[in-house]
């Protein structure tokens, strides 16, 4: 079995670094671009199910690459992004001007912290790995499945495949639009490939969560 995941289009709060959550913040056109690209490189991937987080801006990636690879997406809650809470909409630097006590702690142990009025990031991955767990149960060794989800969730789900502590989450990096795959052998789950943005080209700039 393998599962590619898809860290969804770009949008107008990557490109100003402001944090996204669960914000409903759609695709910008060079997002929509990404999206497409991304399809015509899976087209001949032989996926045989599409998932998608049910955030705007990862369900409308979803939809455009489930058009190229003719597979409708089915909506999981739990490949949403991190819920950030009051980070919502601000910058990092707006972060620590804001909330320097809350943001100290956050740097102590940033995978435990949980968001003001959010999640931390242990809980963000035992979500994804939940969502991991229904995928692997419904299909079949051999099957390619294609996820689409977030740069924070497909990061905290690498971390417990490679066996890396969480706190080094933001040490691996996804490019919107870039493609990565797991794959299941004898031994277990596997990375394969991350980040590979070849379909990309120009279009590959370094934004925000």
């Amino acid at each position: 079995m393998r599962l590619i995941l898809v860290r969804h289009g770009e949008t107008p709060w990557n490109r100003t670094l402001q944090y996204q959550g669960h914000a409903p913040i759609p695709l910008n056109e060079r997002g929509c671009e990404q999206a497409r690209r991304a399809g015509i490189r899976l087209v001949r991937s032989g996926a045989v199910a599409l998932y998608s987080s049910d955030l705007p801006r990862a369900w409308e990636t979803a939809e455009i690459i489930g058009a190229h690879v003719n597979l409708q997406p089915v909506a999981m809650p739990d490949l949403r992004e991190i819920d950030v809470g009051l980070w919502e909409g601000l910058t990092p630097d707006e972060l620590y001007q804001r909330f320097p006590d809350h943001m100290r702690e956050y740097d102590r142990d940033p995978a435990r912290t949980v968001r003001l009025g959010g999640e931390s990031y242990a809980q963000l991955q035992a979500r994804m790995l939940r969502a991991f767990a229904q995928i692997e149960a419904a299909h079949r060794n051999g099957e390619t499945i294609i996820v689409v989800s977030h740069g924070g969730s497909i990061r905290a789900l690498f971390c417990h495949i490679i066996g890396l502590d969480l706190a080094n989450f933001s040490k691996l990096w996804l490019d919107n639009g870039s493609l990565s795959e797991i794959v299941r052998g004898r031994s277990g789950w596997r990375l394969l490939r991350m980040n590979d943005a070849a379909h990309l080209e120009e279009l590959v700039a370094e934004g925000g969560e």
